[in-house]
């Protein structure tokens, strides 16, 4: 199965398409870019998503957002084949990225919807399959974030294309995988780094006033805690209840554990929750 390999760059970051040219000719794959979207001047297919005054949304961040809809309005058209690889213009690819890529086409169930390949959970893993001696496919008890490197199907651009209104950024909302019903996996350790450069030119076209960061947290603080059976529902779908009632009481045993051995310790959880 072909992958369609997108990366989303604006017009003035020439620097920022260099940086990903060099590394995707290396790694020899074949690339489109997408011009990414000036929050300010939203184009008319995604402006019905951005319309609540109360989103505490910076034009930087509507900008990224609408820039992945616009992506996932275009493979849900069929106008770019999926299964689409979606890259940031900041982020490093590691030396066995293609492979991965094949080993995850094929380990992948049929219902997959988003792969998510650039931050590493701070929370238990399941693992699902070994894909190489370092890496393994996983399911997140909690999604971490990041847009930077995601693999992505023609039904996730679709159910992410729900007409509701948008009042996160993009990474948050692709965290809250039962709002779209998506069927989200990852890979783990993220063969992708992100934010390896300095802040992203979209995110600087209007930054979010530090009144409006306390509030929105306030926001998502709240909406974590009304969401939190969802996210349970969620998650013993994803995990069986028996798997995730032992990812939770995981979950809190990493959060006492010392910083330095956090990793360690999510590496072996991976193990203890292994599907199968």
């Amino acid at each position: 199965m072909t992958i369609t390999t997108i990366v989303i760059n604006l017009d003035r970051d020439v620097a920022r398409m260099e940086h990903m040219r060099t590394q995707l000719d290396r790694l020899s794959m074949p690339f489109e870019r997408l011009g990414a979207v000036n929050g300010a001047v939203l184009p008319e297919e995604v402006k019905h998503y951005f319309t609540d005054p109360g989103a505490f949304l910076s034009p930087g961040e509507i900008g990224c957002y609408a820039s992945h809809l616009i992506l996932c309005d275009r493979i849900a058209r069929g106008l770019l084949q999926a299964p689409v690889l979606v890259l940031e213009d900041d982020v490093e690819l590691s030396a066995n990225l293609p492979f991965l890529l094949r080993r995850l086409i094929a380990e992948l169930p049929s219902d997959w919807d988003i792969v998510r390949l650039s931050r590493a959970s701070k929370r238990a893993e399941m693992r699902v399959a070994r894909l190489d001696p370092e890496h393994e496919l996983v399911r997140f008890s909690h999604v971490p974030t990041s847009t930077g490197a995601y693999l992505i199907s023609r039904q996730g651009a679709e159910k992410f294309l729900a007409p509701r209104t948008r009042r996160l950024p993009v990474d948050q909302d692709l965290r809250r995988v039962w709002a779209w019903r998506l069927n989200m996996f990852g890979v783990s350790p993220a063969p992708v780094r992100a934010d390896v450069l300095e802040q992203s030119s979209i995110n600087l076209s209007g930054v979010a006033r530090a009144s409006q960061i306390a509030r929105r947290e306030a926001t998502m603080r709240r909406q974590r805690f009304f969401e939190s059976a969802n996210r349970g529902w969620r998650g013993m779908q994803d995990f069986g209840a028996r798997r995730w009632f032992m990812a939770e009481v995981l979950n809190l045993a990493a959060r006492l554990a010392p910083r330095r051995a956090r990793q360690a310790f999510l590496a072996w959880t991976r193990t203890q929750l292994a599907e199968g």
